[in-house]
């Protein structure tokens, strides 16, 4: 007889065994995707102490932009997700091609929204070399940004199915493009001249390319199996496009909001000057190794309450959720244990005394911060479960809400401390850490109170092809 534990925590739908196989897969490519970020950092480090800052802000600046259209284009998933569990498996096709069509319409608004924040002068606070590297890489990032449109279109498809082994494939692929590209680009291997900055960002698009071209590969695959084969083939269903646009739009503001409030944080800890700027961007490339797979975990949440939503299961959906709670928390905690114990050879890892470069005052800063950045890492994985249930059952708006108010008080907190006490950098960051705490508050108390559960994205005249 299986035990009571296992049968509890474990076993069963919405058991964990149920999340780890959409969720393992998700958290392994959210790994390789910081790790290809963590790769360009680490060899820039080689070349210059603020290389590797301006490839944080700039790339971080140009996504900030770039996530408001892709929330919109990546929530196809959570409505595919509805659509199989629902078994209205066809739709699951042509929502991907109105995710595709929206990537298209989006590009262009894209770079448009690039050139109007360049002439705001978003990076004149920091040192001028600085600004021109971060310009530099922004706009390749930018110009890149349909990949990323792309790539989630089609991943969208993978991760609403819950077979999201094919999306770690595209990202391994693509993570051995970087490594290898990046390797020859920058430093000027076989023939190639050392590019630097310029060489990172090409190896980074060329990774990308590589991603959706194994993922688009993937899904002509897929799309021709019986289940999925649709009656008609339209390019345009207003219904759905419309849909799309309705939970997405919210999605994209709150990706946009989120990441705003990041590139302000970057930012704000960049205008203390380089060795600041350097030892910040140490601190996030370690927690942004750490936090990328509690997005994968948020990937299988989001899945798993939307196909037992779309099949009419709000008990299952609930299981689902504290699975998900369980392994995030686990999985925080584990990554706190490691800040916390190996803090010096992990901030040693960016500052190389073997490239005679002076990294004394950078590591006097990053110690301390990387240790309270595990502070902050439990709050990531509370919030990020939490807004993963509400967008597998719909509740795109009042997560935008509530992550604006969140993002509010966080930055209003980094704005006083920083541009009006003028804190020195350590004593910013720690009220900044704690600050962090409180900000979960709103998300987390619309998710214990289960209006959620209630939420259909399906209406009953979509049950039948």
């Amino acid at each position: 007889m299986t035990h009571p534990f296992f049968q509890r925590h474990l076993q069963g739908p919405g058991g964990i065994l149920e999340l780890l196989p959409i969720a393992f897969p998700m958290f392994l490519s959210s790994m390789f995707d910081m790790l290809m970020m963590f790769v360009d950092r680490l060899y820039l480090s080689r070349v210059g102490v603020v290389h590797q800052a301006a490839t944080m802000s700039g790339g971080i600046t140009s996504w900030m932009l770039t996530s408001f259209f892709v929330g919109m284009v990546g929530y196809s998933s959570a409505l595919i997700a509805q659509y199989y569990g629902a078994n209205q498996k066809p739709f699951c096709v042509r929502m991907v091609r109105q995710s595709l069509l929206l990537a298209f319409l989006s590009y262009p608004l894209s770079l448009a929204a690039h050139w109007l924040l360049l002439r705001l002068h978003v990076f004149s606070l920091h040192s001028e070399l600085e600004a021109a590297l971060e310009t530099k890489y922004y706009w390749y990032m930018g110009f890149g940004s349909l990949l990323s449109l792309l790539r989630f279109s089609f991943a969208s498809f993978f991760t609403g199915i819950g077979k999201t082994r094919i999306i770690l494939l595209a990202n391994t692929v693509a993570l051995l493009v970087n490594m290898s590209a990046n390797w020859i680009l920058i430093f000027g291997h076989f023939g190639c001249p050392a590019l630097g900055l310029d060489g990172a960002a090409m190896g980074t698009l060329l990774a990308s390319a590589s991603m959706v071209s194994v993922l688009a590969f993937q899904f002509h695959r897929r799309r021709q199996e019986p289940q999925f084969q649709e009656k008609e083939h339209p390019l345009l269903d207003p219904e759905k496009f419309l849909k799309l646009l309705r939970y997405g739009l919210p999605q994209g503001v709150e990706n946009f909001l989120c990441t705003f409030c990041f590139v302000f944080i970057v930012s704000s800890f960049h205008s203390y000057g380089d060795d600041v700027a350097t030892a910040t961007t140490i601190v996030f490339n370690w927690d942004g190794f750490s936090f990328h797979p509690l997005l994968g975990i948020q990937v299988g949440v989001t899945t798993l309450v939307a196909q037992a939503l779309g099949r009419n299961d709000p008990a299952l959906a609930l299981r689902t959720a504290h699975s998900g709670f369980k392994v995030a928390i686990l999985y925080a905690g584990c990554m706190i244990l490691l800040f916390l114990t190996a803090t010096h050879p992990l901030v040693a890892f960016f500052t190389p005394e073997s490239t005679g470069l002076d990294y004394s005052q950078v590591r006097a800063y990053a110690h301390p911060m990387l240790k309270l950045a595990g502070v902050y890492l439990m709050t990531d994985a509370i919030m990020l479960i939490s807004g993963g249930v509400l967008r597998g059952a719909g509740d795109t708006f009042w997560s935008m809400v509530l992550h604006l108010l969140s993002n509010l008080f966080l930055g209003g907190i980094l704005l006083l401390m920083v541009h009006v006490l003028h804190f020195p950098p350590m004593k910013a960051w720690t009220f900044f850490v704690f600050a962090g705490m409180f900000s979960i508050s709103p998300i987390f108390l619309r998710y214990k109170l289960g209006a959620w559960k209630n939420l259909r994205i399906i209406a009953p005249q979509e049950k039948k092809e």
